[in-house]
């Protein structure tokens, strides 16, 4: 309520049919009229019983304590309806009607009571009174919120230990909340309410001094303390704390509703408030303020309306209560009758306008108690016999039972539109309704009375079932699926390849927005309102697709779903319900399949029927079979075992056919089971030369027994034919366990894969375990491939087992192994046989046997021969003399073999043998002396002299665990001793070699053997003395050696030898148990490697340090290390080094950051960085690949400063010296930065960066870039810079010969006696000073000195911004003594030689019109406006700037006409380089790269437009020819020049360009004016020369809003696309970049998105910024925005960006697809190869050339590929692969000469 007070009267105003209370009385305005409504401040509030202050006592004070929204509506009920409605008098009393909430009244700031209905994933759903809906976003809950939120997205440490919060976690549904209005949106015709529960904005009016005890506040968990909590609650200047005792648990971010208990000074402490609590008193709330949405008031009845009640409270507030927010009125009494004036009631508040200063308010018990009713109905219940008790314009209420009320809307009431409730829906008739929603905040259930809302199937997605079909209507049509309307606010999505059974690639075709179509539901998700479905027939029609969960699949269910993914190990399907299944590969089919072969006869999305073979619903998995002919198996388990192959049996099987696939093999059938098998060719046999030989034998139908089945996984078994794991498994009743084996144990396996770590074994019964790298072999072993081989047999022992996790480790070490008897040489040599008489033919001739044979040719290690019809081969070591082809010899067979016999035709050993006698047995174990005759892969033949000349078999290994070493050296006529292993009567005579009996003497003096008395301790060792020492490990980079049980040492890599092989392992000669004399010479902790001293006393962390090498030996030099004398090993050698000494070191590690460490001693180590390890590119570019651990090398010392030592494997440092470098910045006006080492860097100043200076020799120079340099100044003592030069006339050798030893463009000056006088050069500007001039670079130590006075012949106002750091100038020499003085007048540059005049050309053109303003390359002017009619390509015409300051752009357009152009104005010989080499660029990356294939009429406009462009640069050339001869210097010059042509856009330009030189922007700027003004309007690409010219003058002498300005001038009256390239062109150019990214984002990407120009052009934008994550989305939005036939040349501009400033690898793949897409595009391939190559890698280079020529085009074509390969190995290969590429080619000339 507001008091009012005036000087004359007492008066209240009111609203019309409103009442207000003034000093007791009550006024009644009865003439409405229109007024404005005063806004109250706050500081109209007051303390109840005063009266407020006036504001302006001449304009009394008005409200409209009843118009809420503070606007004029029509009111639902006139007072003339409701007369004729009534015949009851009193209703005349009754004032007027309350206004209905709605959206349009809403305004920011208004404060609101909802109720949480709904919690989603971002927002909050709130139900608000008279049924509206509210949504409170995430960011809009509060700041703790959002904190929480956005710790934990960027994991800062203090969110560690937080709880990661949701919106659910901090609401909940049905908790009452105060909000504020943040706005009213429209969303599709839709109106959108944004509230907020932020303490800050709901309590924004509440102030410090207004806060009372028991004033009740909504706020925040602010943080968790100790003993309570403290609140955030919105007030500037209160600090809350909620104790804990008081309440409940909470948590950080919860929004509660908290009772004020103590006040004291703004420090609160609160309660949680409690449904019960008393009303709020007027000693609480003191201001209208302090008031919030929630408060409990008791209300005092003032005035009753015809659809509520108006009331007053807490002295004086008015507000009012709407109808239904009031107990008991949902019938037909009258409000007058219920709630009678000056009636007392309690009732909350719903909603405060601070505005106009109202509430609304509500006295339903639910909102009293601030309960959340509960209703027994759901959504989409159907109600019988709803009872209408009340009718109202709006709608009808009725009564569902005593205690539930529902609203039917008038458009609800029935299907026919209406604007009235019909007769129909009295009081007290009875109807049958559906549930619509529910109006929680107004306790009402909403209904619709509609026929066609009763027949909906659903009225929701919690209605919707899954598998369910239903009928819905596309709503729109999109690439990647179908959105789809099944009711009004229920809208699902159809995934693209869910759209038909087949797959479509252009939706638009089959499908029809509006169009009806049946679809069944595969997943609801009603708490996110997300629908899927498929229309899929396959799936739709049939029911065995009707999956709702595992639990409801059983086993042989045969199910229908479609293919979601296919892996390696098979398919992984989908089924409704999100249900997922996997089809294991051997399901699939009984042949192993990879993943190319399911991918050939299956695609995804594909519908299949499976077969359920096994499911857990607990663990949610499903396997399933595509086999669907399994009958269901009712036998027992002890059948089915008995019919079942099982892990560990012995079969014999028959082979079915060859599998070819990742692992070649046979399907085979077991015989016993009749199930198939599949059998690897490397499991046929233990020797890889059976298993050849096998392979070519085995035929379907053949036997093979036995077979060991080694694995099976669901219907897929795995057998093995090696004879040792079958006899292994042999050896057992059952296949053992885990459990049954045991430490120590030996077991038969092979090799199942390999890893850097070591390799896998697996064992007969399936278990597989690791060898590790250490275990492999007794001596070092870097790559297991090395010397073992996948599949292969080996013999293991059992090293480490365990249980639980079923691993094992074992061990391959000979000396682990060895012991085994089992799988000797001579057992294996017998396996061998007997598998090779298997399957071997017959041999006439067995071993022994005399034959004649023919010659049939000669190589050079072998004799081919005949024996009878058999072949035969001779080893030419076994033959006498020279034999040629036809000779016959009589020779011996020596062995028979794979078909082929080897024969000896030695006339002694034939004759031996001839004459030999009747063959005696041999007694097993007997030695006797054999001749070697014959090596193959797996065995020796012998020849036995002592017995009749026998031949005999001795196998390669010792035994299985033998990696061939021990019998490595032995070689044909070789006398061995041997052992007789096996001699039975027709059998092969098997033997082994004894083993050679190792050294046990030794001549050096110093030996000192071991004491047999007792074991060798510390005390017993001497340094200086030689010990036997036995190898016990070989590691990489040291020995490990035993003396003995007490004494431990190891033998450094750097110890073993005085003279090492380069690149060799000294290490890899020794083996675990070798015996070693070495030297004992010191000690050393284990730990830290440091030497120790003689007098030490910790023996336990003591190792001993052995040298092996004989200088060491040899030598009587002992040193002696002290007590507490520290030993510094580096500083010590670094002593006795000099730069550029060679030393001998092996690498210790590869660190991945540039090292190479190197040790040279047992503790000194040295480093190599990476860019010194070799003088060619490519090797140092692959440094990691090129050194293994452990590698010999020779080095040179390259520093050794600072204690530490550094190497070279290029040279020592010094002058002249070539390094690679490594690029590390560029210094404006400087030069470029080189790192050589991490501790030497260098410079490489502007005229060592090129032989031809450049006008930005920075540009190419990127940091990290791999460049070679030589050094100029190397580095001293005392300063560590080092001068260093990129020019190539000093790098590379190959470029002198190419320039026939030529001078460069711009030669070297090392010192001012270089220079000769009165001789122009060019140079780089170094410095500038406003007093001294201009310092200028000629060479990397001469500077010279251009004098104000020498810089032009006119005099230069504001100089400095013309010549910035690092400027390219022409400069002529004055003289060099004492000083380098310069000049750069034109008339200076002009006494120059005539040579250098022919040399720079038109360059005095450009300097008359200013001494340093150069013409920039042509650019593209893009001509027509493809941005609004999307009809018209890109033009080529060219754009010229004028690049040095001030910077000045035109054009010239290849449309030139003579007679508009000056012959004598400017010189464009440079232009017209540099835009041949820009249209090279273009047709490399864009040309011909859009159209499949080019129309006649299409490339008949090419060619002619191309023609018309060579025509005016000839035009261009002749001009440029006679321009040299004029001369415009003053002011009347130009002007005579404009005069005399007008239309000449060059001639305004070099106009403009005098004025600038003379620094009179002013006048360049009228310049242009004119020139606009005088050239004629037809003219438009010369206009657009003068307009380039302003832009680049506003940017460098202007602002960027006059620039604009100027830009849109020229918009509207040019070309606009065209003007807006060049203004960004003109801005890139100058790097303001923030600028150009608003030119395009606000203009050319919106106005002219269906223009290519545009996007590449912003597309090299942001890739010279290295902006390349914004530059790859930049690519998906120009193929939205481009036409089709567009899209292929945007692609490539884009890959080549990426290949020139991106990632390589992104671009290749670039090109990849578009050419999957036109293969035969042959500049698509040209720019691909280029850019390969351009990128140095000659192997993938290859490879895409290799694929090239593979292709299937027309000659001409493939004639283009052949001719590229050629000249790319002529440069990068040999004249091998010449010759094989020419080969190539002629072969395909050959093939298609018919063509």
């Amino acid at each position: 309520m507001v008091k009012e007070s005036s000087t004359k009267k007492k008066k209240a105003e009111s609203a019309p049919g409103e009442a207000m209370e003034t000093n007791n009385e009550e006024v009644v305005d009865t003439k409405p009229k229109k007024r404005k409504i005063a806004i109250l401040s706050d500081d109209v509030d007051f303390v109840r019983g005063k009266k407020a202050t006036q504001p302006d006592a001449t304009k009394p004070l008005k409200t409209e304590a009843d118009n809420i929204f503070k606007e004029k509506v029509e009111h639902i009920f006139s007072e003339k309806s409701i007369a004729k409605k009534s015949k009851d008098d009193s209703i005349s009393d009754l004032g007027k009607p309350l206004e209905d909430l709605t959206y349009k009244k809403l305004s920011p700031g208004m404060l609101m009571l909802g109720v949480v209905s709904e919690v989603g994933e971002v927002d909050v759903v709130v139900n608000l009174p008279n049924g509206l809906t509210g949504f409170i976003r995430g960011t809009d809950i509060s700041e703790e919120f959002n904190s929480v939120i956005e710790n934990n997205a960027e994991g800062d440490e203090e969110a560690e230990g937080e709880e990661e919060l949701d919106l659910c976690d901090v609401v909940s549904v049905g908790q009452f909340l105060s909000c504020s209005v943040v706005d009213v949106v429209t969303v599709d015709k839709t109106r959108k309410l944004n509230l907020t529960t932020k303490p800050e904005i709901v309590n924004v009016s509440v102030k410090q001094q207004d806060i009372n005890k028991n004033m009740v506040l909504q706020g925040v968990i602010q943080s968790v303390e100790e003993y309570g909590y403290m609140v955030n609650v919105g007030v500037k200047g209160v600090t809350a704390f909620l104790n804990k005792s008081a309440a409940v648990l909470l948590k950080k971010c919860d929004i509660v509703r908290v009772v004020v208990n103590t006040v004291n000074d703004g420090n609160l402490i609160l309660g949680l408030y409690a449904v019960g609590m008393k009303a709020l008193s007027e000693k609480t709330v003191t201001t209208f303020s302090s008031l919030t949405p929630g408060h409990l008031v008791n209300i005092t009845v003032k005035k009753q309306a015809a659809n509520g009640l108006r009331c007053t409270f807490l002295g004086g507030i008015l507000g009012s209560v709407h109808l239904i927010h009031l107990k008991d009125m949902y019938n037909s009494k009258s409000v007058l009758e219920v709630y009678p004036a000056k009636r007392k009631l309690a009732a909350r508040v719903l909603l405060i306008n601070p505005e106009n200063k109202t509430v609304l308010l509500s006295t339903l018990n639910c909102h009293v108690t601030m309960e959340t009713p509960c209703y027994q109905l759901k959504k989409g219940d159907v109600v019988e016999d709803v009872e209408v008790v009340r009718v109202t314009k709006r709608g009808v209420y009725v009564s569902l039972d005593d205690d539930i009320t529902g609203f039917v809307h008038l458009k609800k009431l029935q299907d026919k539109e209406t604007e009235k409730v019909g007769a129909n829906f009295k009081a007290g008739t009875q109807h049958k309704a559906r549930v619509m929603g529910f109006r929680v905040l107004d306790n009402l259930v909403q209904l619709s009375l509609r026929q066609s809302d009763l027949d909906k199937p659903f009225l929701s997605y919690h209605d919707i079932t899954v598998c369910s079909v239903v009928m819905a209507t596309i709503v729109s049509i999109e690439d990647f699926g179908l959105v789809v309307k099944l009711a009004d606010n229920i809208r699902g999505f159809v995934p693209k390849i869910h759209m038909a059974d087949i797959n479509i690639k252009n939706p638009a075709l089959k499908f029809k927005q509006n169009q009806r179509v049946k679809a069944k539901v595969l997943t609801v998700d009603p708490s996110k309102r997300r629908l899927t479905l498929t229309l899929k027939r396959s799936v739709v029609k049939n029911s065995t697709a009707d999956v709702t969960g595992y639990e409801t699949l059983e086993k042989n269910q045969q199910v229908t779903g479609w293919i979601a993914a296919i892996k390696q190990f098979g398919i992984i399907m989908n089924f409704t319900s999100k249900i997922r299944g996997l089809v294991h590969s051997s399901e699939i089919s009984n042949v192993p399949m990879t993943e190319a072969d399911i991918c050939k006869l299956y695609r995804l999305g594909q519908v299949l029927s499976c077969r359920v073979v096994h499911v857990n619903p607990e663990k949610e998995k499903l396997s399933l079979s595509l086999n669907l002919l399994e009958e269901f198996d009712t036998k027992t388990s002890e059948e089915k075992s008995a019919r079942w192959a099982r892990r560990g049996q012995i079969h014999s099987c028959t082979v079915l056919s060859r599998a070819k696939g990742v692992i070649e093999g046979f399907i085979v059938q077991l015989d016993a089971t009749k199930e198939e098998a599949f059998l690897p060719t490397h499991h046929l046999s233990d020797y890889a030369t059976l298993s050849d030989q096998k392979t070519k034998h085995l035929q379907p139908g053949s036997k093979i027994e036995p077979v060991l089945v080694i694995s099976k996984k669901m219907k897929k078994v795995n057998v093995t034919a090696k004879s040792s794991i079958v006899s292994w498994a042999k050896s057992f009743k059952e296949m053992p366990k885990i459990s049954d084996l045991s430490v120590g144990d030996f077991i038969v396996g092979y090799i199942k894969d390999f890893k850097d770590y070591g390799c896998f074994i697996e064992i007969g019964n399936g278990l597989v375990g690791l060898c590790p790298k250490s275990c492999l072999a007794d001596n070092f072993v870097s790559n297991p491939k090395d010397v073992y081989s996948l599949g292969e047999t080996v013999m293991c022992k059992i090293t480490n087992i365990d249980t639980e996790k079923e691993r094992l480790l074992v061990s391959l070490k000979h000396s682990d192994v060895g012991s085994e008897p089992s799988l000797t040489g001579s057992k294996l040599l017998e396996g061998y046989f007997k598998e090779l008489d298997t399957f071997a033919d017959t041999v006439d001739q067995p071993a022994g046997s005399i034959v004649e044979c023919n010659i049939e040719s000669v190589s050079e290690k072998w004799y081919e021969v005949k024996v009878g019809e058999a072949p035969g081969m001779v080893d030419r070591t076994c033959a006498e003399g020279e034999l040629k082809a036809g000779d016959k010899r009589k020779g011996v067979v020596l062995d028979h073999n794979a078909g082929t016999y080897y024969l000896s035709l030695e006339p002694e050993l034939v004759e031996s043998v001839e004459g030999r006698g009747k063959r005696k047995k041999l007694t097993k174990g007997a030695e006797m002396s054999a001749t070697v005759v014959l090596t193959t892969e797996d065995y020796f033949v012998v020849v036995l002299p002592g017995a009749d000349h026998r031949f005999g078999y001795v196998h390669r290994r010792a035994h299985l665990s033998d990696l061939g070493s021990s019998y490595k050296d032995v070689k044909c006529g070789d006398e061995q001793t041997v052992t007789i292993s096996r001699d039975k009567k027709g059998t092969r005579l098997l033997l082994s070699f004894v083993s050679p009996t190792p050294e046990t003497a030794t001549s050096q003096p110093q030996l000192k053997r071991r004491r047999e008395d007792h074991v060798i301790k510390f005390d017993d060792i001497n340094i200086g003395e030689v010990y036997t020492v036995t190898v016990k490990s070989v590691k990489q980079l040291q020995l490990n050696v035993q003396l003995s049980q007490k004494v431990n040492g190891r033998v450094h890599i750097t110890e073993v030898t005085d003279s090492p092989k380069p690149s060799s392992n000294p290490l890899k000669e020794y083996k675990h148990g070798d015996s070693l004399h070495v030297k004992l010479i010191g000690f050393r902790h284990s730990k830290t490697h440091r030497y120790l001293p003689i007098t030490r006393t910790d023996y336990v962390r003591s190792m001993g340090e052995f040298s092996l090498r004989d200088s060491v030996i040899n030598s009587t030099k002992v040193r002696e290390i002290k007590e507490n004398e520290k030993v510094d090993e580096t500083k010590d050698l670094i002593s006795s080094l000099v730069v550029g000494q060679q030393i001998t070191g092996y690498v210790k590690c590869i660190d991945h950051s540039g090292f190479l460490w190197i040790s040279l001693s047992p503790g000194v180590e040295a480093r190599l960085w990476h860019t010194l390890t070799s003088s060619d590119k490519e090797e140092v570019e692959k440094w990691t690949e090129r050194f293994t651990v452990g590698q010999c090398i020779t080095a040179t010392v390259f520093s050794t400063r600072d204690n530490k030592i550094d190497l070279s494997l290029v040279g020592a440092l010094a002058a002249d010296a070539k390094f690679w470098c490594l690029v590390k910045g560029t210094l404006p006006g400087i030069g470029v930065k080189l790192q050589l080492t991490n501790r030497d860097f260098g410079i490489a100043p502007l005229t060592e960066l090129n032989d031809n200076y450049t006008k930005d020799p920075l540009s190419k120079y990127h940091e990290n870039d791999l460049v070679q340099c030589v050094v100029v100044v190397p580095p001293t003592s005392t300063d560590r810079r080092m001068t260093l030069s990129l020019r190539k006339s000093r790098t590379s050798q190959r470029w002198k010969k190419a320039t026939g030893g030529r001078k460069a463009a711009n030669k070297i000056i090392s010192n001012p006696a270089d220079l000769e006088v009165d001789s122009v050069y060019s140079g780089y500007v170094r410095s500038t000073s406003a007093t001294a001039g201009i310092y200028v670079s000629l060479g990397y130590n001469v500077t010279g000195r251009v004098l104000m006075k020498n810089m032009s012949d006119n005099f230069l106002k504001n100089w400095e911004p013309m010549f910035p750091l690092g400027k390219l100038v022409k400069v002529f020499v004055l003289h060099t003594d004492p000083k380098v003085e310069l000049s750069m007048k034109l008339s200076d540059l002009k006494k120059g030689s005539k040579k250098e005049e022919e040399e720079e050309g038109g360059e005095e053109e450009v300097q008359r019109c200013l001494d340093d303003i150069l013409l920039e390359k042509y650019q593209d002017s893009d001509g027509g406006s493809d941005g609004e009619t999307g009809e018209a390509d890109e033009s080529d015409d060219e754009v010229m700037e004028v690049e040095d300051a001030p910077k000045i752009v035109f054009t010239s357009k290849k449309s030139v006409d003579s007679t508009n152009v000056d012959e004598e104005s400017v010189s464009l010989r440079e232009v017209l380089a540099e835009e041949k080499e820009s249209d090279s660029e273009e047709e490399d990356g864009s040309a011909k790269t859009d159209e499949p294939e080019a129309k006649k009429g299409k490339s008949f406009l090419k060619r002619e437009k191309k023609r018309k462009k060579e025509e005016a640069e000839e035009e261009i050339r002749k001009i440029e020819m006679k321009s040299n001869s004029s001369s415009l210097e003053t002011e009347d010059d130009f002007e005579r020049e404009v005069a005399s042509k007008p239309d000449s856009g060059a001639s305004w330009v070099c106009y403009m360009a005098y004025w600038l030189g003379l620094g009179n922007v002013d006048k360049a700027r009228l310049t242009a004016k004119r020139a606009l003004d005088t050239i004629n309007y037809r003219l438009e690409e010369e206009k657009l020369n003068v307009w380039s010219a302003l832009f680049n003058l506003e940017n460098s002498f202007g602002t960027h809003e006059g620039l604009m300005t100027v830009c849109k001038e020229a918009a509207a009256v040019n070309d606009s696309k065209a003007v807006f390239l060049r203004l960004a062109a003109v801005l890139d150019k100058s790097k303001k970049y923030q600028e150009l990214d608003d030119v395009y984002s606000s203009v050319l990407l919106k106005k002219y998105k269906r223009a290519r120009k545009v996007w590449c052009n912003y597309c090299s934008t942001l890739a010279t910024q290295q902006r390349l994550d914004e530059m790859r989305e930049l690519l998906a939005k120009a193929l939205k925005s481009l036409p089709k036939h567009k899209h292929i040349r945007t692609i490539c501009h884009f890959a080549q960006t990426e290949y020139k400033q991106g990632d390589p690898n992104r671009g290749s793949t670039m090109f990849e697809n578009v050419l999957t897409t036109y293969p035969h595009r042959l500049d698509l391939w040209a720019v691909y190869l280029d850019k390969t190559i351009a990128l140095n890698d000659h192997q993938q280079s290859r490879l895409l050339l290799d694929r090239m020529v593979g292709l299937k085009l027309p000659i001409k074509k493939m004639r283009f590929f052949f001719k590229r390969y050629i000249d790319f190995e002529t440069v990068h290969g040999d004249e091998a692969k010449l010759n094989s590429i020419r080969e190539k080619a002629q072969n395909y000339l050959s093939s298609n000469q018919d063509d």
